[in-house]
C-alpha cells in the first residue's frame, strides 16, 4: 500500500522543487550523476504527486523500500533539501547512509517528516485514487 510524505516549502525552495529534489536525490544514492547513462537523468526512486490547489506536492513512498548505496554517493544536496536538520542529525543521516551497502528508506526519514496514509490524503484532499505501489 502507498505512503505518502507531504513535502513543504523551505525557504525560496517550492514544495514542487523540493520534492522532485528529494526523488531525485534518493535515486542518485543508488546511481551517483557521474555513472549514470542518458536515460537516467531525470530517474527518480519515488513518484511525485500534486495536489488539486497545484500548490502542495508529495512523495509516494514506501518506507521498507530497500535503496542500495553505490561507494561514490555524494549526500550533499539530498541532505541540504532537510535545512530543519540540526548538524549533528546531518552527520549522523551522512554517517549511516555512508556506512551501509543498502537500507530501508524509512530508516532515513527525519523525524520532524510525518509519513501519511490514503485516507488521509483523501480526506484532505489529495487524488490518490488510481496510486498504488506494490510491495
Amino acid at each position: 500500500m502507498s505512503q505518502y510524505i507531504i513535502v513543504l516549502p523551505v525557504g525560496l525552495l517550492t514544495s514542487e522543487v523540493r520534492a522532485k529534489a528529494i526523488a531525485r536525490e534518493l535515486y542518485n544514492i543508488s546511481t551517483p550523476v557521474a555513472i549514470q547513462h542518458d536515460y537516467q537523468k531525470e530517474s527518480t526512486v519515488f513518484d511525485v504527486i500534486v495536489h488539486p490547489d497545484g500548490v502542495q506536492h508529495a512523495l509516494v513512498i514506501q518506507t521498507d523500500y530497500i535503496i542500495p548505496v553505490h561507494e561514490q554517493a555524494n549526500l550533499e544536496k539530498m541532505v541540504s533539501m532537510f535545512p530543519e536538520l540540526t548538524d549533528q542529525e546531518r552527520v549522523t543521516l551522512t554517517g549511516y547512509i555512508h556506512t551501509n551497502k543498502a537500507f530501508p528508506f524509512g530508516n532515513i526519514v527525519p523525524s520532524t517528516v510525518t509519513v501519511r496514509d490514503a485516507e488521509y490524503m483523501q480526506a484532505n484532499g489529495w487524488d490518490v485514487t488510481t496510486i498504488d505501489i506494490e510491495p
